[in-house]
């Protein structure tokens, strides 16, 4: 399927001179209805982030995944898409993150993560909305919670622990 990222959620204000940067992110909850993020230096992430060239999203947030936390990941079928423009301290330079926001499953824990400085956290989502770092982290998390039927309880859709 091909987005029209013309007809998505925009988050941030855009400058002049920016890269577009394809990324993907990851909603993985467990038995408890808790979502996974990544602590990072810069703040608390859903799991993921940019996708390689010619990389799928789903393809994305299982490798980015399983680099920040050391889970393997089966990705689902529900989709969200978005763009945050956002400053990146380290690269000194402004971006246009198209994101693909995917539904995941764990389906085995590898190892430890191999990006030292990311520590995967189990959260509510009440926490997520007011803990995750990104707007558009913070509203795909929302557009999960409403559209998967969790309200605090645990999914019905086969979820890890």
């Amino acid at each position: 399927m091909v987005t029209d990222w013309n007809n998505v959620p925009v988050f941030g204000d855009p400058v002049h001179v920016r890269t577009v940067r394809p990324s993907a992110y990851g909603i993985i909850c467990d038995g408890r209805g808790r979502l996974a993020v990544v602590r990072t230096p810069l703040g608390l992430f859903l799991p993921g982030g940019g996708s390689m060239e010619d990389e799928p999203p789903e393809a994305t947030v299982a490798r980015e995944t399983f680099e920040e936390c050391g889970l393997a990941v089966e990705v689902g079928p529900w989709r969200r898409t978005a763009i945050e423009h956002v400053f990146s301290p380290a690269e000194q330079a402004q971006f246009e993150k198209r994101s693909t926001f995917c539904n995941a499953v764990v389906t085995g824990r590898e190892e430890a993560p191999s990006e030292p400085d990311h520590a995967l956290e189990w959260i509510s989502f009440a926490e997520a909305e007011g803990l995750l770092t990104p707007p558009s982290h913070r509203w795909a998390a929302t557009e999960w919670q409403a559209t998967s039927g969790l309200s605090g309880g645990v999914p019905g859709n086969g979820t890890a622990d």
